[in-house]
């Protein structure tokens, strides 16, 4: 179940605040925001992906997760983390996390023309892997 969050000063909680998040962030047209929970892979690991609409029909992606372990200690071969947008067909990588060891923070910024797609988040054993490995660590559909 997709989630969807408006930006506020203080977390709001319970079933009314959830229906009143989410018709004001489709009423007012700005950004929209899902929640991102870990995997069984990374259970403590969350965050948020903001997504906004930008020049020529593109959309700016802000993705930022907490509680994100090292990738080193998946597994010792994995060194760091990748953002891919699963559409029908083929995985696109958006690029890599900027991952801070000592907060344990992960954060990326990237456009995509893409309204609906799957957010895959792994962790890599290269810089630059050409399709998504086997630790997913994130994986949220999205739909705009």
């Amino acid at each position: 179940m997709e989630r969807l969050v408006a930006h506020f000063a203080r977390p709001l909680t319970g079933p009314l605040a959830f229906a009143a998040l989410a018709f004001l962030a489709t009423a007012c047209g700005g950004p929209k925001q899902y929640e991102l929970l870990g995997t069984p892979t990374a259970p403590g690991t969350d965050g948020i992906i903001q997504l906004e609409e930008v020049e020529g029909n593109n959309h700016l992606l802000t993705i930022t997760l907490r509680n994100l372990v090292p990738p080193r200690r998946l597994d010792g071969n994995l060194r760091s983390y990748a953002v891919w947008l699963q559409v029908p067909g083929q995985a696109i990588r958006a690029g890599n996390l900027e991952y801070n060891d000592k907060s344990r923070q992960g954060t990326l910024v990237a456009t995509t023309p893409y309204t609906k797609f799957t957010l895959l988040i792994t962790a890599e054993r290269s810089d630059t892997p050409n399709r998504p490995g086997n630790t997913i660590v994130i994986e949220q559909k999205i739909s705009l």
